[in-house]
């Protein structure tokens, strides 16, 4: 029987590229017997995603938990999205005037998290939850959505909706219909288009691919995160500095 190493459910945080491609080509080295079945490939693609939530969004303490009893959720970790508000604040000039304190998207309603950074008192982590698709060619349904959105569901109660960020990854893009129903939840969700890792010269090259290819905030996260600083954040990649 093929078994997932222990390796798999290492604790990612928001450091250097150099450590986090190290932690891969562990994972690479202690798995080779099983190089090309679904469970590797499945494996390294979460441990991909793991690397540029923690680099490109500063995403914390990132820990990859997918297995036969996951509840749909691969990855568990911590955003602490004042980290980009506080540097993006002053040197990209966030503007937050016009954000209204109240909200509401799709019957829910709720406070863009804007306020509570601006307000200068102690903003505590928000949860995140990621699952992710690794399908090599195959765009993303509304019923790979609606399948992410029952795993949100099951593994956080609705009092708590707005302390967590779904986050839905694969290398392709959404249908128009899989962009349709992200819209019209009800909850926080962001999908980030990550590329897998591609072969060179029989091995995987892991500089200069798995990359962030695309971030989109449904119409919840958009108006949750907004003033926050997340788009200005990857624009001008202030992850660099």
């Amino acid at each position: 029987m093929l078994k997932r190493c222990l390796s798999r459910n290492r604790v990612w945080t928001a450091n250097c590229r150099k450590n986090h491609n190290t932690a891969i080509l562990k994972y690479l080295r202690e798995n080779k017997a099983i190089v090309g079945s679904t469970l590797y490939q499945g494996a390294l693609y979460e441990h991909t995603v793991a690397r540029e939530l923690g680099e490109k969004l500063a995403m914390d303490s990132l820990e990859i938990c997918g297995g036969s009893y996951d509840a749909g959720i691969d990855i568990r970790g911590e955003w602490p999205v004042d980290k980009i508000y506080n540097r993006c604040r002053d040197r990209l000039k966030l503007d937050g005037s016009s954000i209204p304190k109240k909200m509401t998207v799709s019957g829910a309603q709720f406070k863009p998290i804007f306020h509570k950074l601006n307000s200068g008192r102690e903003f505590k982590p928000l949860h995140v939850l990621v699952q992710c698709k690794a399908f090599t060619s195959a765009k993303i349904t509304g019923k790979e959505v609606r399948e992410t959105m029952g795993a949100f569901s099951s593994a956080v109660p609705a009092s708590k909706r707005n302390q967590h960020i779904l986050v839905m990854s694969s290398p392709n893009f959404l249908t128009r219909d899989g962009l349709n129903v992200m819209n019209g939840l009800a909850v926080p969700l962001l999908y980030v288009r990550v590329e897998m890792f591609k072969s060179h010269q029989g091995w995987y090259d892991i500089e200069g691919t798995g990359k962030l290819q695309n971030y989109y905030e449904n119409e919840y996260a958009s108006n949750l995160l907004q003033g926050c600083g997340v788009s200005h954040w990857l624009k001008f990649r202030e992850y660099r500095r």
